[in-house]
Parts: structure tokens; sequence; C-alpha cells
């Protein structure tokens, strides 16, 4: 297989196959634009997310929060679960998030020991205004793409991906990132 002109992965390929001819490099041509194109993505939420003071971590358990329906709010384990971290990094994501007025903690009646982060009306009204910013940015990011090749990476991403996490009751449902 050649590389066409400013085709990086594929020089990066050839290199390899020239000074490596036992080892089969072939995944080089998936893996590196994935770790490139995440740069990229993460490069451009981050530069989004910072135009309205947060980080992508806080618009993961502000997202989690926003997508389980009214009223807007789990308990701070069913967030670490949705969100992929430890208790401890979900107290700091709260914590930053009701400083900005953004969540509230509520305590279950009638014996208040459950707590429940919930978004508060505030809260919600920013959040869809930095949701729609993001899905715009997104989008920006895959306006290069025709419909059909977009279907198409769309259909063989998820296919990578239940590949390789866990399916459902193994702690996979409803993560998130958006």
């Amino acid at each position: 297989m050649g590389s066409a002109p400013g085709d990086q992965v594929g020089r990066i390929i050839e290199a390899w196959r020239r000074e490596r001819p036992d080892v089969d490099v072939s995944s080089i041509g998936i893996i590196t634009p994935v770790v490139r194109l995440a740069a990229l993505v993460t490069d451009h939420r981050a530069h989004v997310l910072a135009g309205h003071g947060l980080e992508q971590s806080h618009l993961d358990v502000l997202a989690a929060l926003r997508r389980s329906g009214a009223p807007f709010r789990l308990t701070a384990g069913e967030l670490s679960r949705r969100c992929r971290v430890t208790a401890g990094a979900t107290t700091q994501r709260v914590q930053a998030m009701e400083a900005l007025g953004f969540v509230e903690r509520v305590r279950e009646e009638p014996d208040r020991r459950t707590v429940h982060v919930q978004l508060t009306p505030e809260g919600l009204a920013r959040l869809d205004g930095i949701f729609a910013d993001v899905i715009a940015g997104d989008e920006s990011l895959l306006s290069g793409l025709e419909p059909r090749q977009r279907a198409a990476l769309e259909e063989l991403l998820r296919a990578w991906l239940d590949a390789l996490e866990p399916g459902p009751g193994h702690g996979a449902a409803d993560v998130t990132k958006v």
C-alpha cells in the first residue's frame, strides 16, 4: 500500500514496514488516525467549553444529570458509575459545579441519608445553551464527511467499541461523554 502526498500515516506505515518487515504494522493505519482524531476532538471541545468556563469533566457530570430526565438528579454513586470515575473525582466535580451554581445536593426525605446531585434551574438553562455550542462544534469537525461516510464511520466505530467495552450488566450502561 503506497501513501498519497500528505499522507503522514501512510509514510509512518511504510517506514515501519521498511525497518521492521517482520512485524505486521497494519494496525497503525487505524490506531494512529484514531489517536490523532481524539486529540483534535479533545482540543476542540476544550476550546468550546473554556468559553463557558467549563472542562470536559464538568460536562460529563452535567450531561449525565440532564440525560437522567426530570428532576435531573442522580446519587453521587450513580454519577461516578455513569462518568466512569472514582467517588473522589465525582466529589471534586460536583463541588466545582456547585460553586458555579449548576448543581445542588439534595437530601432524600425522610431519613436524609441518601444525597442526590441535582441540576439547578439556572444550571439546566445554562447547560442547554452550552450543549448546543458543543454539538455545533462537533458538527463543524464532521463537516468534511458526506452523510453516507458519517453513517459508515458511526457503524464501524460502534461495532469496534462494542467489541472492546463490557456490555450491559457490567457497569457500561449510560456512561457519558456527552
